[in-house]
């Protein structure tokens, strides 16, 4: 049998040679190109400036190998995947072997030449017109990449979509904000380079997506965690309007969607005052910080960062323009984008974030964390809802740990979801709500559905160390038929086994997504709702002092 030539396509800026991949056991084999650039490289006089274009080039560029990721903080990465294996309910000695093979493992290369995206296709023809979904990986806005073992998977392709990963800038590289930045910027702002990265991708998407047999009208955008949460924050930001036809938010993680360019908000300094202490403790203050910054090498630069992380809590920000409020306070007054929507989190989201984050609330992470008390910032957070939240959460008020894991992974996730799908839904726009709750085989297991579980079923990714068993393959290929058919329709699958309700606020129900998939009455909405009373305040303290900077 001849050999399949390889896959070729042209863009604006020049002509790619992919790879096919897969192919065995009765599959379709799918076109994947690799390290594919949509914005220059934001290096020199252009680290810390919106995305600029990508230039031309000439002859057919090979597209076979992934590229570098962005800059990496990895301190809660390496706290999370011990975490993580620890949970699995595997033999010690197997989880203190896996630890170890994943500390000495070699890490992909870093760079701040990042950004780039990955194409994979069923059918790379411009006459296809295959719905596209855009997926932004999580990592805190510091770490991960869109070539992650979790992503690298045709499960998706091969269900009728063309998928697009991408890398963007991240902390320090991506979203630090400084005085002399905004002197720069015509629009007076500074920070959220990560977050127009993202929108630089997708019009890369709308410009160019049609070669690879994607449709430039029918683009859905899902990410997870930090991911999710700037899946919200192109729902809310002017700039990305049009660019995306449909939404999954999976996890919206909330940790930087209250920080301020120009003014403390909560227990964050302003994006601002923190990226001047950062140059201040490198030795750099008074004038021409900017230059004296880009003088100094990503590594150098990355040494603190890894040694100071309250100095290094670079993330999206309030500034104006890319974000004009918080999703949180634009959701409340139907001013996001009004696209199809379906959004969810995990049953123990919390389970393998306490010890990483620190405190049961994300924004105190930084703050003592009592022995047999709750933090005294809580305590005043919720003032006298505090006695029915230690109802609802028996030795929330004692610190006990599992009370603070179920706390933290409903305020930080699964209270957010609720929060967006109440009030997209309240806005007449289509919403679908889901509940993750598959746990990990053994019976020693102490992850429960943990922060990011799903994302081997929706990917269908083989993650070597997370084996999945028969029953995880069905409920896998269950979700995908969900996200795929979301993807070319906006609306979940009408063929599989159980129908999946729209959201409606009167009558909350989301789907259960375990061995058994349902949909079922929202078993957590008197949590949910003491939770989201206090965002609603957080969202009224805002709107009394300005939604600008």
């Amino acid at each position: 049998m001849p050999r399949q030539q390889a896959p070729e396509v042209s863009i604006k800026s020049g002509r790619l040679r992919g790879a096919w991949k897969g192919g065995r056991k009765g599959k379709a084999s799918t076109a994947v190109f690799k390290h594919v650039p949509y914005a220059a490289p934001p290096v020199g006089e252009l680290r810390w400036r919106p995305p600029a274009p990508v230039e031309s080039w000439s002859g057919v560029r090979s597209a076979t190998k992934d590229g570098p990721t962005a800059m990496q903080r990895a301190t809660l990465i390496e706290v999370f995947m011990e975490e993580l294996m620890n949970g699995q309910g595997w033999h010690p000695a197997r989880s203190r072997a896996l630890q170890e093979l994943f500390k000495r493992a070699p890490m992909p290369k870093e760079s701040e030449d990042c950004l780039h995206l990955t194409v994979r296709t069923p059918k790379p023809d411009a006459q296809a017109k295959l719905p596209v979904m855009v997926w932004i990986h999580g990592g805190d806005h510091q770490d991960g990449s869109g070539t992650e073992p979790f992503y690298a998977s045709n499960a998706l392709p091969q269900a009728g979509v063309v998928t697009v990963l991408i890398n963007y800038r991240l902390g320090l590289m991506g979203y630090f904000a400084h005085p002399e930045l905004a002197a720069e910027s015509e629009h007076g702002v500074s920070g959220n380079y990560g977050t127009l990265d993202q929108i630089a991708a997708l019009e890369w998407v709308r410009d160019n997506i049609a070669s690879f047999g994607g449709d430039p009208d029918n683009v859905t955008i899902f990410g997870e965690s930090a991911g999710g949460e700037s899946v919200m924050h192109l729902m809310t930001s002017p700039l990305a309007r049009g660019l995306f036809h449909r939404a999954i938010p999976q996890s919206p993680a909330n940790s930087g969607q209250m920080i301020h360019l120009r003014r403390p908000f909560l227990n964050y300094d302003s994006a601002e005052d923190t990226s001047v202490a950062f140059a201040a403790a490198l030795g750099i203050t008074g004038a021409g910080q900017v230059a004296r910054l880009r003088e100094r090498s990503a590594t150098e630069l990355y040494a603190l960062v890894k040694a100071a992380p309250r100095l290094a809590d670079h993330f999206p920000c309030i500034d104006g323009h890319v974000l004009p409020e918080s999703p949180l306070a634009a959701f409340a007054h139907g001013r996001q984008a009004p696209v199809p929507f379906l959004i969810g989190s995990n049953a123990d989201e919390g389970s393998i974030l306490l010890r990483a984050l620190g405190a049961p609330m994300v924004e105190y992470r930084h703050q003592p964390q009592p022995e047999g008390a709750v933090q005294p910032e809580i305590a005043v957070a919720f003032g006298d809802d505090l006695g029915r939240l230690s109802d609802l959460y028996p030795g929330f008020a004692t610190g006990q740990r599992d009370a603070q894991i179920d706390f933290l992974g409903d305020h930080m996730f699964g209270a957010r979801a609720y929060w967006y799908a109440k009030h997209h839904a309240a806005a007449g726009h289509p919403t679908w709500l889901y509940h993750f709750s598959r746990t990990p085989a053994s019976p020693k297991q102490t992850a429960g559905a943990y922060h990011a579980a799903e994302l081997p079923f929706v990917h269908g990714s083989n993650v070597p160390i997370l084996p999945m068993t028969d029953d995880d393959k069905v409920l896998g290929a269950t979700m995908r038929e969900h996200w795929t058919a979301f993807a070319k329709s906006g609306a979940p699958s009408k063929s599989a086994a159980v129908a999946w309700p729209a959201f409606n606020p009167a009558s909350p129900e989301w789907m259960h997504f375990n061995h058994t998939v349902q949909a079922e009455p929202v078993t957590r909405t008197a949590q949910y709702e003491i939770l989201n009373a206090r965002t609603a305040r957080l969202v009224e303290a805002m709107n009394s002092i300005g939604v600008a900077v």
